[in-house]
């Protein structure tokens, strides 16, 4: 567990993926590969997830960390830890959770906005917590969550753009989960896995250019 968490606060970014087709995972799993996106998430509520998540644990192994997103609550957690998932994304925090995850050894990140559900995150043992959705409140919030809360590991999420996620991590975010504007679901339809993987290039480009 603690291997995952090292491993994404040095790769800094993780791809959400929701309602795609089973068929896609393949492809899709190889483009972001090529770009140097090392975490995914597969969320449950996207068709054909536990089958997702186990095919490409098994393809990937060594080469990426593949997780499962949008996890509610214990039973869905079990679920997802024997199709393999490496780490858990929520975004809620749920004591079964995180505690099935941590029981299991796998990486549990629940989701929070407020300070006191962050350190109510942490009380339950998450060793990061999902600030979701960011969007509302933008890279200046995660800057003043850092004052009172600077031990703890943040993954930001919500309307994270190629474009904004270098603020976010310059602002103290640990790292960031990208969904819909990485994974295109309509160039996906089109067969352009070129156009995806030219945006996860420029996206780790900004990533890597972020002010320390």
């Amino acid at each position: 567990m603690q291997n995952v968490l090292l491993k994404l606060k040095a790769s800094k970014v993780i791809a959400i993926i929701r309602g795609i087709q089973q068929e896609q995972a393949k492809p899709l799993f190889e483009t972001l590969a090529a770009s140097g996106i090392h975490f995914a998430e597969v969320t449950l509520n996207t068709p054909g997830a536990l089958p997702i998540i186990h095919e490409m644990r098994a393809r990937y192994e060594g080469r990426m960390q593949i997780g499962a997103g949008t996890v509610l609550n214990k039973n869905q957690a079990r679920e997802a830890i024997q199709a393999g998932a490496q780490f858990l994304i929520s975004p809620n925090v749920d004591q079964g959770t995180i505690e099935e995850a941590l029981a299991r050894q796998v990486l549990p990140m629940p989701g929070a906005l407020t300070p006191t559900e962050i350190v109510q995150a942490v009380h339950y043992g998450a060793p990061i917590v999902k600030i979701f959705p960011c969007s509302v409140l933008g890279p200046s919030y995660i800057k003043e969550l850092r004052g009172p809360l600077g031990d703890v590991e943040m993954l930001a999420v919500g309307g994270i753009t190629k474009d904004n996620a270098a603020s976010y991590l310059e602002a103290g975010a640990t790292s960031i989960g990208i969904g819909g504007s990485l994974i295109s679901l309509s160039a996906m339809q089109q067969g352009n896995y070129t156009a995806i993987q030219t945006y996860a290039e420029q996206l780790m480009a900004a990533v890597h250019q972020a002010k320390k």
